[in-house]
Order: structure tokens, then C-alpha cells, then sequence
């Protein structure tokens, strides 16, 4: 076992517990003396610090356990400083609690901040948590949290407020259509909590029922779009060295295929059939035949072997995952196929094997999106969930109408989450209403082999057990599924808003005759909206003949160029940045008591971080670590400890730079080749 050095991390995590003891001190003499104000203070500190400290990675945290026992002593001694206020701070913070209701308290002239004072959570990051309030809320509360320096505040007011009701530096949201774009604006920098005040503290005044009505979906629909943004962090996190290494080992066969910009040149305004693995796909999928050439027939490769036992082919297959799901293939024939939709950052196999099928699309807006930016192709920011949301995602982009669910169960029904004919259709899933859990058993190989529950606790929709939760079910009443669905299936209400609102006329169908209702679409059987196609003036949909088209349309020259010049200004980012980082290395390590190496580093590492940023797509994957070395300069006291801190990031980029570039310089040998080849051919 590798024995774990002491470093600016071990020493940031020492500095925290004696900041926490001084301030447990001062708490309990401040409390003495009867100065509320320190009090108050102090606390607020000590919510800062505990905060702070479970930001410290576990293995930080042991490493006392390892050292002589004065060493050991000397911690454990802080820690019962610590904790000798504990009961104090708890009594005082909830002090005026009970003993007034909020609507008298707030009168006071310390009642906000007695209020705040036993609501607030004990951990809490004033820079970076966020606190939501409504119209409804108390101003003089938003004041009060905003002097003790909270950072990040939103309010929601459904009909505006008045300007002398408003406050400088907190942002103000009209409606829940802006929740997304407000948290986008954080990036990879969420908040790791949000409090939502009105739930704890609920508003003095009474509120009419309408207005509850739309604060409480205000409230209910940013606490799904944040859990959905903490998902897609935490997927970035998991995936985000895969994606690079794999988008890398992937841009010569993109180069010379064509991309989804390529669809959106050759299709428009046709309908579209997105048709999932959901089990309730079996009671409907022999009638997929009647929309053959009728529709565009869409379908994630989960689906795929389930149509092929019924002698239906897609026209698109689409592929979003980065994992290995070549057995979803298995002993396919996918020469009939008219195209395979493949994200740019998908397993190399599949770009290989099916390689004359292939047609390009970004997943993942934040990790894959550099690869399109290459190509000149169509970027999209965001991320969707799953692949059949991103299916319908793609479908409104190319203006499909009407766009037809089939199979989107989002649910579990009768012991089942696929369709039997699917490569995952022999899972079977327990339900335990006591216990409001489920269990999956008899997992396929292939399901098993993914490298699924890593990402978080719940939100992976192949978790081997987990919380089990209701929703509004396709015939009334409810329907069980576990937390990604949930997730899905707010991202599908979600889309299908923002289709609706932009074409009112839009026809969206739920024709999956099972599972999950979905707000937005009309819940249909699928005969009736065949009946509808067949019935409405629809052109015939040939993909045999728009693919051919596709396929022709692709400059592979012009992406070949401008795939060369982007692997030259990699290779060169990489190089440049590592080049510099060891530089700064080496004058952080000298620097401490000479001005002139200090001014030098300082401006070596402006030059660093200038040339790091040029290959963003690779810093995304380190973001999360960054951030923590960050935090441990932010909070270094002296030149000493942050020059410990700063060593740190530079051995980060080092390292993870050294890690990208041998897959770079197998790009580049990847390019060369093709390029040999093509001057081959032009030869002859």
C-alpha cells in the first residue's frame, strides 16, 4: 500500500479543524458574554468550514491515522475543541423556534436573521450554495442572508415585482421556461446544495391557490432540472476520459462520414417514429409495418433485435452510450440499415465494424462537442438523459410532424423493463411496496458487463436495486419506475413543451399503449395514428434513397483538411501546456523567498492557463479536480501554502496531459494513413 504524503491537501484539511476549534472557542465565549452578533458569526463561519471539510477526500482524512501518536493526539484534541460547541450552537441557532410563530418573529428587529439562524443548514458554502425564495418570501429575509454573504440567490416571481422590492445581486426568474438556462449559466460550477426557503419557512402572508399552484411547480420543476444537471455533472465526471479518449481514437472515421448536419440538408417536415425497448412495445410492434415508408422509423439499438424477430428494419439506429454495446448487435445483419447514428464519442468498435453505415452526432454538448466544432457539424450544447428522449430531441430538429412514441414505457410493468424480444428483455424486476424498493435479476450478460451504479446511487436506470418511485400511469392511476425514468420522463414533458410552444400546431403522440403518461402528447393507440398518417398529406419516406443522398453529400475532403489542422494545434496545445506546467513546477518549488522567480511564475502561469484553456475539451475532464485545488489556493493563508496548492495543478496538467497524448499521435497516424491511401487512389 502506497503510503499517502503529506501535501497542501493534508495540510488544507489541518487548517480546517483548527479554523473549526477557534471558532467553537469563540462561539462559546461570545455565548457567555451574551454577544449575539459573534455568535452569529462564528456560526456562520463554522457552517463555511463544515462545508469545506467534506469537500476533503476520505483519504485525506485518514492519513492522522497513520502518523506518531502526538500527531494523532493533537488531532483528536482539535476535534473535541470542535465538538464541545456542538450542543450549544444547535440550542442557539433554534433558539426563537418555537417560541414565536415566523409571522411575529419577522417583526423584530432580529427576527430575519433569528429565522435564518435555525433554517439555514449547518453546512453551507455561501459562495457557491443557493438559496431559492419566491415573490412570497420576505424581503427583509433576502436582505438579511444577503449581508451575511451568500452569493447565489434566485427568486421567483411569477408577475415581476416592483423595482424597490428587488436586490442588487440576486437574480430574479419570471417563469420555470428560464430554470434551464439559468443553471446552464454555472456550468460545471453547480451548486452542490440547493435550499428552497418557502418549503422550510413558509411565507408570513397566506397565499391564494393559484399562486401556490405555480410557485409549487416553480419549486418542483427546478428541483428536476437541478437533479438533472447534478446527473449530467456526474456522467461528465464518470465518462468524461472515455469520451475524449474514444471521440481521439474515432475522428478519422468522422472525417470521412458524414455528420447529422448531413440530415438536416435532406430532411424535413416528415413523420418520425421513435420506437423504444419499454415491454410495452410487444403489444404493438407488428403494426410498425404498416408505417414502413411511411414514417421515419427510429430506434435505439436497444430496440433492434426485437424488430428483427418481427422483420422490421429501422431506418436509423441510434447509439448514444460510450460503453461497450456491440451485443446489442449481435448477429445482425446491418447492411439493410439505412444509417447508423453514432455519437462522436461512442466505443471505436462500432465506428470500425459498421463503419460504411455510420452518420456522426454529438451526445454530449460540454465533453463531445469538441469534436463537431472540428468539423464545422451541428453542436448541441445540452444533454439529454437518454437516447430515446435524445431521439426526439434530434426529430423536432428536423422538424418531423407528427412525432410518434412507441415502447416509452418509463415504467416497469408486469416484472419487466424491456421488451421480451430485446437483447435485455430476459431482465426481470421484483417490486417491494413494504419497502418501496426494487431488485433486478436474471441481468444479461451484456447489461452486466457495462460498467453501470458508478455514476451515482440512483439515477442509473440499470441499477441492480433501488428506490422505487410512482407516476401518473398512461391509463390513469400510477405506474412504479425507479429515479432515472422519472428523470426521463421529466425531460420528456419538458421537450415536448418547448416543441408545442414553438409550433403550436405540432402533433406529438404517446402511442406506447402502457406505462407512464406524458404530458404534452396525446395518448393514442398506434392504429389511430397510423390512421392519422395515412389519412393526412404525407410524402412517401424512402431512406433507401435519402441515405444514398446523405452519404453523397459529404465533403471528405474539406473535413480531412480541416481534421488535419486540428490535430497539429492539439499536439502543439498539449505539448505547449506541458512544456509550461514544468516550468511552473519548478519555480514553485524554489520561488518562496525570491521576488523575481515569484513575478516569473506569475507570468508563466497566466501563459499556462492560456494554453490549457486551448484544449478545453481536455481541462473538462479535470474539472471536478481543479476545482479542489482552487478551493486549497483560495483558502492558503500564506505564500508557502499556496505554492503548495499551485504545485499541485501543475502536476495535474502533467499528468493528464502526458495520459491524452499518445492518443493523439495515434490520431494523427490514423490521419496520416488515410491521407496516403486518398493520394494513392488520386494516382491511380
Amino acid at each position: 500500500m502506497t503510503k499517502l504524503k503529506s501535501d497542501a491537501n493534508v495540510k488544507n484539511l489541518e487548517s480546517i479543524l483548527k479554523q473549526m476549534a477557534q471558532a467553537s472557542d469563540q462561539i462559546l465565549s461570545s455565548g457567555i458574554e451574551g454577544k449575539e452578533t459573534e455568535v452569529r458569526i462564528q456560526l456562520d463561519r463554522m457552517r463555511q468550514l463544515k462545508s469545506d471539510i467534506e469537500t476533503v477526500e476520505e483519504k485525506y482524512k485518514t492519513f492522522f491515522d497513520t502518523r506518531p501518536t502526538a500527531e494523532k493526539k493533537k488531532i483528536a484534541e482539535l476535534i473535541a475543541q470542535i465538538n464541545k460547541s456542538e450542543e450549544f450552537r444547535t440550542a442557539w441557532a433554534s433558539r426563537y423556534r418555537d417560541l414565536m410563530p415566523t409571522k411575529v418573529l419577522i417583526e423584530l428587529e432580529e427576527g430575519p436573521d433569528a429565522i435564518l439562524d435555525w433554517s439555514l443548514p449547518l453546512a453551507w458554502d455561501w459562495k457557491h450554495d443557493l438559496i431559492v425564495f419566491s415573490k412570497h418570501s420576505d424581503e427583509r429575509l433576502i436582505h438579511s442572508v444577503v449581508k451575511r454573504g451568500q452569493k447565489r440567490i434566485l427568486v421567483f416571481c411569477a408577475d415581476g415585482l416592483e423595482p424597490k422590492y428587488k436586490t442588487d445581486d440576486v437574480i430574479y426568474l419570471l417563469d420555470e421556461k428560464s430554470i434551464e438556462g439559468y443553471l446552464e449559466k454555472f456550468g460545471p460550477n453547480l451548486p452542490k446544495r440547493v435550499f428552497t426557503f418557502d418549503k422550510i419557512v413558509k411565507p408570513a402572508n397566506e397565499i391564494k391557490d393559484p399562486e401556490l399552484k405555480v410557485t409549487e411547480s416553480f419549486f418542483e420543476k427546478f428541483e428536476k432540472t437541478f437533479f438533472r444537471s447534478i446527473v449530467n455533472k456526474q456522467t461528465i465526471t464518470y465518462f468524461a476520459n472515455r469520451w475524449i479518449n474514444q471521440g481521439l481514437q474515432n475522428l478519422t472515421t468522422i472525417a470521412v462520414q458524414p455528420s447529422f448536419k448531413n440530415i438536416t440538408e435532406h430532411i424535413n417536415n416528415i413523420p418520425a417514429v421513435i420506437i423504444s425497448p419499454g415491454p410495452s412495445l410487444d403489444k404493438n410492434i407488428k403494426q410498425l409495418r404498416q408505417l414502413k415508408n411511411k414514417a421515419l422509423l427510429i430506434a435505439p439499438a436497444q430496440t433492434l433485435l426485437a424488430l428483427d424477430k418481427e422483420g422490421i428494419v429501422p431506418d436509423i439506429v441510434i447509439v448514444a452510450d460510450p460503453q461497450n454495446l456491440l451485443y446489442l448487435f449481435e448477429n445482425y445483419d446491418a447492411s439493410k440499415l439505412g444509417a447508423l447514428l453514432i455519437g462522436v464519442a461512442c466505443q471505436p468498435e462500432l465506428f470500425k465494424k459498421y463503419k460504411e453505415k455510420v452518420i456522426s452526432f454529438n451526445v454530449n454538448g460540454p465533453l463531445d462537442g469538441w469534436v463537431s466544432d472540428i468539423f464545422g457539424d451541428v453542436n448541441y450544447r445540452g444533454a439529454c438523459g437518454s437516447v430515446s428522449s435524445m431521439a426526439f430531441l434530434l426529430s423536432s430538429v428536423l422538424n418531423c410532424d407528427p412525432i410518434i412514441l412507441v415502447g416509452q414505457d418509463l415504467s416497469f410493468s408486469n416484472g419487466k423493463q424491456y421488451s421480451k424480444g430485446s437483447a435485455d428483455g430476459g431482465l426481470d424486476v421484483s417490486i417491494d411496496e413494504k419497502t418501496k424498493t426494487y431488485a433486478l435479476k436474471n441481468i444479461p450478460k451484456g447489461l452486466l458487463e457495462m460498467d453501470l451504479g458508478n455514476i451515482a446511487k440512483e439515477p442509473i436506470d440499470n441499477a441492480p436495486q433501488g428506490q422505487i418511485l410512482t407516476l401518473p400511469g398512461y391509463y390513469g392511476g400510477e405506474v412504479y419506475t425507479n429515479p432515472a425514468y422519472a428523470m426521463f420522463h421529466a425531460e420528456f414533458e419538458r421537450l415536448a413543451q418547448i416543441n408545442l410552444d414553438a409550433k403550436s400546431e405540432l402533433k406529438l403522440f404517446n402511442c406506447t399503449e402502457g406505462g407512464a403518461f406524458i404530458k404534452g402528447f396525446e395518448h393514442v393507440t398506434l392504429q389511430e395514428a397510423i390512421n392519422t398518417i395515412s389519412k393526412g398529406i404525407y410524402p412517401d419516406v424512402n431512406f433507401d434513397q435519402i441515405s444514398q443522398k446523405i452519404f453523397n453529400s459529404t465533403d471528405k475532403k474539406g473535413r480531412l483538411e480541416k481534421l488535419g489542422n486540428a490535430l497539429t494545434e492539439i499536439e502543439s496545445g498539449i505539448a505547449k501546456s506541458i512544456r509550461i506546467a514544468k516550468k511552473c513546477l519548478k519555480l514553485a518549488s524554489t520561488a518562496k523567498n525570491n521576488k523575481d522567480k515569484l513575478d516569473e511564475l506569475s507570468t508563466n502561469e497566466k501563459e499556462l492557463f492560456v494554453a490549457v484553456q486551448a484544449s478545453n475539451f481536455i481541462s473538462m475532464a479535470m474539472h471536478n479536480e481543479i476545482r479542489k485545488i482552487m478551493k486549497l489556493t483560495d483558502s492558503a493563508s500564506t505564500i508557502e501554502s499556496n505554492l503548495e496548492a499551485s504545485k499541485l495543478l501543475y502536476q495535474l496538467i502533467i499528468t493528464e496531459f502526458d495520459k491524452i497524448l499518445p492518443d493523439v499521435l495515434n490520431s494523427i497516424d490514423d490521419y496520416d494513413k488515410v491521407m496516403k491511401e486518398r493520394a494513392i487512389l488520386d494516382i491511380a
